[in-house]
């Protein structure tokens, strides 16, 4: 799960130049100069106390957007196997990035093809949230005008929304 989602993360909330170099793992002598490691065993962006890598991240960068947040509960609840009853999201999520890994040759086709999955789920926390916020004013909408509210709200961060 965080194969896909610490680098979707990491590109659109912290740098969206950073490169990701993919390594067998155990048996690769992790150096300094191929950048900052996670997701492995013993590193700072790994799985601590109970979280999972992309919520290290998250702590790490101090990010704190509350649709991220909602997410990082969604990416826990998938990647954390004992966790999956606590997002409904979450078996539809490790489902669908388990079936992705043998759809591709590589993990940079992996990012490549799975990186509009992580936008959708994002924009899908965002709607979540929304839907609480404006639950009354939505109520007196029509479908077609609720959808358009709710469009008119959403932001890409990563496209300087």
């Amino acid at each position: 799960m965080d194969r896909v989602a610490c680098p979707w993360l990491i590109k659109r909330f912290i740098d969206p130049e950073a490169e990701f170099k993919f390594v067998p793992w155990p048996g690769t002598e992790l150096k300094t100069e191929d950048g900052i490691p996670f997701d492995i065993p013993g590193v700072e962006l790994g799985h601590h106390d109970g979280k999972c890598s992309f919520e290290a991240i998250i702590e790490k960068y101090g990010l704190d957007d509350p649709a991220l947040l909602e997410l990082a509960k969604i990416v826990h609840a998938a990647d954390i196997k004992k966790d999956r009853h606590l997002a409904p999201e979450a078996a539809g999520l490790e489902a669908i990035a388990r079936g992705a890994m043998f759809l591709v040759e590589d993990d940079y086709e992996a990012l490549e093809r799975q990186f509009f999955l992580y936008d959708a789920l994002y924009v899908y926390c965002q709607l979540k949230l929304l839907e609480e916020e404006y639950r009354d004013v939505l109520e007196g909408m029509g479908k077609e005008e609720g959808f358009q509210f709710l469009k008119s709200k959403i932001r890409l961060p990563w496209k300087g929304e």
